[in-house]
């Protein structure tokens, strides 16, 4: 039985067994669930599809209930068609499925917690901008799929994944870490690479407040979804030109959850701090109220 409870695990596994980061992770999964690996990977695939399918059905007319969010996809997406992108058609098109995933959340239709709901924008909006701008087959998307699996579970099991006891930090950081790691994979690099993508990308986010406006997923978590993905794509970058990170990517990892415990209830998904208390904040609250 393969199992694994760090990154340093999981690299180390890959040189034991001589397999690829997605295998470590695969083989666990079917053996934590008792499942064929064929079944594991099919269920993987369901989830990629439900990802496309939400990013399909992104309707640019839709409100949210609070009259917070919802069309700035769209605005991204013309921006795009324009010719006016700053920074290329892969990261510009990343940005603009963050959005509309994050929009598409606020506006209650269906998303994949990727790991949350509020950071459900990050992993979908870089691996189909992946799949679209560079023709790779699906098979190879849900691959990276588990190596951000297996990343947001050592996350999860060692720090946390919930804005509520983490800040942000563990929301959109965890996502960009996890779709960080899966793009390097994508890129080709090994198991060293991807962890050195996930430690540049979660350690850009250490500290991120979480202090939604309302409390409500809207302000100012999809915009952070957009940040959060082109953090990711950055972090592979680096990782992919053969920097390493001088903080190993377990040390990042608990630095994340130090961090996290040190944060005061009122950056932690109370809405009682940080942008939710700002005078804007205050006359959109008095304004739903």
């Amino acid at each position: 039985m393969i199992s694994y409870h760090s990154i340093e695990d999981i690299v180390n596994l890959c040189n034991e067994n001589n397999m690829s980061f997605w295998q470590v992770i695969l083989r666990a999964d079917a053996s934590e669930r008792m499942a064929a690996e064929d079944a594991s990977f099919a269920a993987m695939r369901d989830m990629y599809r439900a990802m496309k399918r939400a990013d399909a059905e992104y309707d640019k007319t839709l409100k949210s209930p609070s009259g917070l969010s919802g069309g700035d996809g769209e605005k991204m997406r013309k921006y795009n068609k324009d010719g006016k992108n700053l920074c290329g058609p892969f990261m510009g098109l990343a940005m603009e499925k963050a959005i509309k995933m994050g929009e598409s959340n606020a506006c209650m239709k269906r998303i994949v917690a990727a790991p949350t709901a509020g950071s459900c924008g990050v992993i979908p909006a870089v691996f189909l901008a992946y799949e679209e701008c560079f023709n790779v087959p699906e098979d190879k998307i849900v691959k990276a799929m588990f190596v951000s699996a297996g990343v947001g579970a050592v996350i999860a099991e060692n720090a946390s994944i919930a804005g509520a006891s983490g800040g942000c930090q563990a929301e959109i950081g965890s996502a960009s870490a996890m779709a960080a790691a899966g793009l390097a994979y994508l890129e080709g690099g090994d198991a060293e690479c991807i962890s050195n993508a996930m430690a540049f990308a979660l350690k850009n986010m250490l500290g991120l407040t979480c202090d939604p406006v309302c409390g409500l997923v809207e302000v100012p978590c999809i915009k952070r979804n957009s940040a959060g993905a082109v953090n990711a794509i950055s972090s592979a970058q680096m990782a992919m030109a053969g920097i390493r990170s001088a903080i190993t990517p377990d040390e990042v990892i608990d630095s994340m959850r130090r961090i996290g415990n040190e944060l005061p209830a009122c950056l932690k998904e109370t809405g009682e701090g940080g942008l939710a208390v700002t005078p804007s904040a205050l006359k959109i609250k008095e304004r739903l109220n």
